[in-house]
């Protein structure tokens, strides 16, 4: 039997990087094997999924080079890809079950469960349900009042036992799990039904996802032993923590713009203006009555902060390559068995296997990760990071947004050995684009225009006499003429020169060499610059 793997998301927000790491691993173990890849959409909570999520989340995998052979949008044998167009499905197994006396109808509202679980930790138990024998006069009531029952399985006696591709031996005992439910009072299936119907029908071979849903495989095991269908492998990979020890979760986006909110006094009906949502969604996200990514990241935007990097689009808004972080998740929870650390698609498929994928928590190292990113900014081709720095430019903005090849394939020719991020790469072009209009700190000041037996002002007036007189503006040219005046009347020091034209130039003292930065600034432009610098200084 050929092995298939499948990544089934909710289309309910962007891809968590943890989600991308899954399907990493599915799809790293499906080449491995000669298998197939499935991407299956979740999408039976009507009330919280979208067509646009689940476009974001198929825009996600193709960005960071997760592919698939079966989906909603290349079809299969399987098809159809979506759940919410499987309800035939859905509702033959629930038959079966209900006909075979594995399945039944409860009729509690949520008050009343909420009102159960209440008493239940006022007796200090752990809730869990179980069939509960309605009287007639009681279902009579039920219909009378309009309520829509839910479907429950009825949990058999007994424990169930698996072995882990990646954990090993598993026992659960199914007294520890409540009676859950498998139909939805709008007669969708929930997660753990339909995940199980859809996967046999899919001839899913092995089920492999964070270590988070191992209580909701025993869950399913229940199924596949009521239902008297094959159980593929299991295997569960460890989760993916922040530094800090934390596990990653969308929820510390709220956190960081809620308290950056609370930190500047930030106004709710300013916010509201400024992000367009009403403002009891604001006052509501606030007081912490909801973790809305959406509210989150709107109001980080109003206020000029940086989120936590959770999803996948925040490292692609960040400016990292899709092949750097690609070969970073991989590495989170699984090793060769050595030191290496690159790796391209093609050789992690050779070399991955489960027995190399770990049982600890996994720690998301974002200076590794930055540290990654940059190397495989250095390998890449000028060309190639044009491109890539063009399709970053035009999806987030920012100034290289409406700048020409010329400007652009120089920048990165000069700024490539320095960049770790196209973010910074970005950030980068607004000392070429940008005049400045101060000039610091004021210790450099002091030490390269103001102080001195020959100050760096009197290096700038002397300089741009020479720079004015070059017939050919490029690097090499204004590199021997900045030579040639420190040798002249600097004693050979180039930095007497350098170092006041770089500040003149740039607004600090950090730049790339001096030729290379003024050459990109431009010869009318680097003229206007060291003006306005002596204009100022001279008149302050």
């Amino acid at each position: 039997m050929i092995p298939r793997c499948r990544f089934a998301p909710s289309p309910t927000g962007r891809l968590h990087v943890g989600g991308a790491r899954s399907a990493l691993f599915n799809l790293l173990f499906a080449r491995n094997v000669g298998g197939r890849m499935i991407l299956r959409i979740e999408d039976t909570d009507q009330v919280r999924s979208s067509r646009r999520a689940e476009d974001a989340i198929l825009d996600d995998l193709r960005w960071v080079g997760v592919g698939w052979d079966e989906g909603p949008d290349v079809g299969g044998p399987g098809a159809p890809y979506r759940q919410s167009e499987r309800r035939p499905l859905y509702d033959e197994a629930l038959h079966t079950l209900l006909e075979r006396g594995h399945a039944y109808h409860a009729w509690e509202t949520p008050e009343e469960l909420d009102a159960l679980r209440e008493e239940a930790k006022a007796a200090k138990e752990n809730f869990r349900y179980r069939k509960v024998a309605y009287s007639d006069a009681d279902l009579a009531r039920f219909e009378a009042e309009g309520r829509i029952p839910t479907v429950r399985l009825a949990i058999p006696p007994g424990d169930v036992s698996f072995v882990d591709r990646i954990l090993g031996e598993v026992t659960v005992r199914y007294e520890d799990l409540e009676d859950f439910v498998i139909v939805k009072a709008d007669g969708f299936p929930t997660y753990h039904f339909a995940v199980v119907v859809d996967d046999h029908h899919m001839k899913v071979t092995h089920v492999l996802r964070a270590q988070e849903h191992l209580l909701n495989t025993t869950k399913h095991l229940v199924l596949y032993g009521l239902l008297g269908w094959d159980v593929p492998e299991h295997g569960h990979m460890p989760l993916i923590f922040s530094m800090g020890g934390g596990k990653m979760s969308k929820r510390d986006k709220a956190k960081a713009a809620r308290q950056d909110a609370l930190e500047r006094g930030a106004d709710p009906e300013a916010l509201a203006s400024s992000t367009g949502l009403p403002l009891a969604r604001i006052e509501a996200f606030l007081n912490r009555d909801n973790d809305e990514v959406e509210i989150a990241e709107a109001i980080a935007d109003a206020l000029g902060v940086e989120l936590p990097e959770i999803d996948v689009v925040d490292f692609r808004r960040a400016g990292y390559l899709p092949e750097a972080l690609l070969n970073f998740l991989a590495l989170l929870g699984w090793s060769a068995g050595d030191d290496r650390e690159i790796y391209t698609l093609d050789e992690l498929i050779a070399a991955f296997s489960l027995d190399r994928v770990g049982t600890t928590a996994a720690r998301f190292d974002h200076e590794k990760l930055k540290w990654m990113n940059g190397q495989y900014i250095r390998d890449a081709s000028v060309g190639r990071l044009v491109t890539l720095a063009r399709g970053w430019a035009a999806e987030f903005g920012g100034p290289l947004a409406g700048v020409d090849d010329a400007f652009l394939r120089a920048l990165v020719a000069l700024h490539q050995p320095r960049v770790q991020t196209l973010r910074e790469l970005s950030e980068a072009a607004r000392v070429y684009l940008e005049r400045p209009t101060a000039w610091g700190p004021e210790k450099t000041i002091q030490k390269h225009l103001l102080k001195g037996q020959v100050p760096g002002l009197e290096a700038l007036r002397r300089a741009r006499p020479a720079l004015a007189a070059l017939d050919r503006w490029s690097d090499a040219a204004i590199e021997y003429a900045v030579e040639a005046l420190a040798e002249a009347d600097f004693g050979g020091k180039m930095g007497k020169v350098a170092q006041p034209l770089r500040i003149a130039a740039t607004g600090g003292p950090v730049s790339p060499p001096i030729g290379g930065t003024l050459a990109l600034v431009g010869k009318a432009e680097t003229l206007a610059r060291i003006d306005a610098c002596l204009a100022h200084f001279e008149g302050a």
